[in-house]
């Protein structure tokens, strides 16, 4: 292989590289578009949820009843603006603290396992 046809070979491969960068960097790809849809429905729904306080505080208690069909029944409004909206659903279900910003509900810092004067955290302080 001669010199010319190896930088022929370099400069393509460098072109190749920098228009897929490039591309990438440029195009909105698919799950930032679906993480920003999912952000808007999440506002939707605590906007919605304003107009329903009893609902609201069912859901944020027990967040399985997005699925629960006698509770639904009971709510049409919200099964009406659940049904149009099924990742916020799933959202709710699976990752509740998304939804509620429960962000630091199992952190030990925060939460019941913390408190300054614990025995169990201050045995070091005689």
């Amino acid at each position: 292989m001669n010199i010319k046809t190896l930088n022929h070979r370099i400069l393509y491969a460098t072109a190749l590289l920098l228009a897929g960068a490039f591309l990438t960097l440029t195009s909105e790809s698919y799950v930032w578009s679906d993480q920003r849809q999912l952000s808007a429905q999440i506002a939707e729904y605590h906007g919605f949820m304003r107009e329903h306080p009893k609902a609201s505080t069912q859901i944020r208690e027990n967040p399985r009843l997005v699925y629960d069909g006698k509770f639904l029944k009971s709510h049409p409004e919200v099964d009406r603006f659940l049904k149009k909206r099924p990742e916020l659903r799933q959202e709710i279900a699976r990752r509740p603290g998304r939804v509620f910003g429960w962000y630091d509900r199992d952190d030990y810092r925060y939460g019941r396992y913390y408190d300054r004067d614990d025995r169990r955290f201050g045995w070091w302080r005689h």
